[in-house]
């Protein structure tokens, strides 16, 4: 490159660099110009009139196709008062729905918050179009109303076989009748289960209790990590019903209970949240099956109302519950890839 006659070469320390004397930047006629130009650029009227290169174009059109992918959300709950809506933020549903406050009633018998990027249709409603499911969000293909009446037909076996049993092993010792009933019940279980499974009638929760004092700040916690995809696919906490001193249940909803690998990843989560403690008090996870077949822990067939509880899938070796080792396969140990392929997103 030329080098005009007036330029300066500094021999110093910085060799073969041109001098702040040098006329790199134009005589003094065009350096008044490029002056005069800088007072007067307008900074806003060129952003105005700015023609975009083809780069910031595609790099646009790139912005735009990624918020048209997420931008789809859900909500089995929409219109219910009882229920986070998506036109509010987690927050502004918090400070409306605060459950330390809020009585129960027929309008709020729960709280609700559902994953919004999971893809779910509207929940169950009776033939008066009103909302009857206070359990999970169904599956697009769930038949809860076939399941409750195959899953009834299924505990009335049960209930003849044991009566058989008695009959038979009357005079016999207790130990030999309960063994023999025991038998038949884990068959209906299972029998009751793979139903479940089959009616894709799925979904399940791990079951908190909380201190009324503290209801609040635990929800909040859940409720955001629910509406950020990093937990379920819903939740719901039970509102104020005037007893000070009962806790409060919060339910946490996974998709399918036989999922394992899916209900332990959720269990881990309320752990890294501080609401589980894998050497403290255990939370159990019952499935909704159980629930609309009204399997509370004190149902007449003394099945378990839980399939797992904390310590057991926070201490499991090998992926696999240590209550449940001794089966050794069923669906208890599938590993299923969620359709939907969520992604952690954050909604506020």
């Amino acid at each position: 490159m030329a080098i005009s006659k007036r330029r300066k070469v500094d021999h110093g320390g910085n060799c073969g660099h041109l001098s702040d004397e040098s006329d790199f930047y134009g005589d003094e006629t065009v350096k008044q110009e490029l002056e005069d130009r800088a007072s007067t650029f307008d900074a806003r009227d060129w952003w105005d009139h700015k023609v975009p290169s083809l780069t910031e174009i595609a790099n646009s059109e790139i912005s735009t196709a990624k918020i048209n992918k997420t931008a789809t959300l859900y909500n089995p709950y929409e219109g219910q008062l009882s229920a986070r809506q998506l036109n509010e933020s987690v927050n502004e549903f918090l400070n409306r729905l605060r459950p330390a406050s809020i009585r129960v009633s027929q309008g709020i018998p729960w709280i609700y918050i559902a994953n919004p990027y999971r893809k779910a249709p509207t929940a169950v409603k009776n033939e008066n179009d009103q909302h009857i499911s206070s359990e999970g969000p169904p599956n697009e293909d769930s038949n809860w109303a076939k399941f409750v009446v195959l899953g009834n037909q299924l505990l009335e076996q049960l209930r003849i076989l044991r009566n058989d049993i008695e009959k038979q092993k009357k005079g016999s010792a207790q130990s030999t009748i309960t063994k023999a009933i025991n038998k038949e019940k884990e068959a209906i279980v299972k029998r009751v289960l793979d139903t479940a499974v089959e009616l894709h009638c799925t979904s399940g929760k791990w079951m908190l209790f909380c201190p009324p004092d503290e209801i609040n700040s635990v929800w909040g916690a859940v409720a955001r990590a629910v509406a950020n995809n990093e937990l379920g696919i819903a939740a719901k906490v039970a509102p104020d019903d005037g007893n000070d001193r009962k806790p409060r249940l919060i339910c946490i909803y996974t998709r399918d209970f036989s999922d394992m690998e899916d209900v332990t990843r959720v269990l881990v989560k309320l752990k890294d949240l501080g609401l589980v403690d894998s050497r403290g008090k255990h939370i159990y996870y019952k499935c909704d099956a159980y629930t609309y077949l009204g399997l509370n822990s004190t149902n007449e067939y003394n099945i378990q109302a839980s399939l797992y509880k904390s310590g057991d899938l926070l201490t499991a070796k090998g992926g696999k519950p240590k209550a449940l080792d001794k089966k050794g396969e069923g669906f208890f140990y599938k590993k299923k890839k969620d359709e939907d392929d969520w992604k952690p997103l954050e909604c506020e």
